[in-house]
């Protein structure tokens, strides 16, 4: 019995110190961290998951969550509240560990703007110069598909194409992105067993950091999910950072060379740089989203009326506590990290001018 405290004190002891000594080693968790230990982890797990079409890492979460219930609720029946206490922090602990050695440490490499050498931070006029930019780009990328300023764009959800689509055109990003990235296969994004709750906890998918699975919450309006996808593929890659993930989302469908997915990526863009006008001044952001065609409006309404049905107090609840798992994990926003990708997005195009 007490060979095991001393191995989950040690455990402990370690985790602590990869916490606050990782983000004093950023070159060495980039080198040797994310492009060999993690790289050749996610080799060896991208051949055991990869061959199920289901999510292994969905099984093994309901497997834990069942385990720890029963075992709380078998010591708690005895009235073993210390055994009960003891053995939750021990699990937490366990947890914490494998998610920093499989994958957390990722968090603490160096940033995508370091590598890129760009700069940080936006002036009220770079954001309106893109978003018009975006605007214009959307809106005539709206008409190709449609050649109709009142009709949606509509996607059939095949999961299938968005796969393929995502990891062709992962191969085919520039070299100075491709760089950043682990050189490593890509797992096929699978619908999550858990899509009808992420609905209700506002998420639109996730990547499993124990079997480096990537899984997408299938009910989310279409029109999101080729990014959304790319996204998720972008965490197993080694991208930590939800507004980096996000920028990835974008670039890599951004590439495609079909109309539509272009129009899916640059509408994500653009929705984003709008929500910054939204939180500052609600006129502004209602001029600008006049001047969108009426089918780009109903892409957007779509999208938001799914949320607003699903939204209740364990969205709140979910949102506020990944916003400071994010915190814990060096994205010191916390779920504002995911609108950091409007500050990359304009620092890049300023340099590569992609939009």
């Amino acid at each position: 019995m007490k060979r095991k405290y001393y191995f989950f004190i040690t455990l402990f002891l370690l985790l602590v110190l990869s916490y606050l000594v990782s983000p004093k080693f950023p070159l060495f968790i980039t080198r040797h961290y994310n492009q060999k230990i993690y790289s050749g982890l996610d080799s060896i797990l991208y051949l055991l998951t990869n061959a199920f079409p289901f999510s292994i890492g969905d099984i093994v979460y309901a497997l834990i969550v069942c385990y720890v219930v029963y075992k709380s609720f078998v010591l708690l029946k005895k009235k073993m509240l210390k055994e009960v206490t003891l053995f939750i922090i021990g699990f937490l602990v366990l947890f914490f560990s494998f998610f920093q050695f499989f994958w957390g440490l990722n968090n603490y490499k160096l940033s995508v703007a370091h590598q890129l050498e760009l700069g940080k931070g936006y002036s009220k006029t770079e954001l309106d110069s893109i978003t018009n930019q975006l605007i214009n780009v959307v809106n005539s990328q709206h008409l190709l598909v449609t050649n109709d300023a009142l009709q949606k764009v509509d996607f059939e959800k095949n999961l299938e194409l968005f796969n393929n689509i995502a990891q062709l055109n992962y191969k085919n990003l520039p070299d100075h992105l491709k760089g950043i990235l682990t050189d490593n296969k890509i797992n096929k994004v699978k619908p999550s067993f858990y899509s009808y709750m992420q609905s209700y906890t506002g998420f639109s998918g996730y990547f499993n950091p124990l079997t480096h699975e990537n899984q997408v919450n299938i009910e989310i309006p279409t029109i999101g999910m080729p990014v959304t996808v790319a996204h998720e593929m972008a965490h197993q890659l080694g991208i930590a950072s939800e507004a980096e993930a996000n920028f990835f989302g974008y670039i890599t469908t951004v590439q495609s060379s079909d109309e539509k997915f272009k129009y899916a990526a640059n509408l994500y863009a653009l929705k984003y740089c709008l929500k910054e006008y939204r939180r500052e001044n609600e006129e502004t952001y209602q001029l600008l989203y006049n001047q969108l065609n009426s089918g780009v409006q109903q892409n957007i309404l779509d999208s938001e009326l799914f949320w607003q049905s699903k939204r209740n107090v364990s969205s709140y609840l979910f949102k506020n506590l990944y916003g400071g798992f994010l915190k814990i994990n060096n994205q010191k926003d916390g779920i504002r990290s995911y609108n950091k990708f409007v500050d990359l997005l304009i620092n890049y195009n300023k340099k590569y001018r992609e939009i």
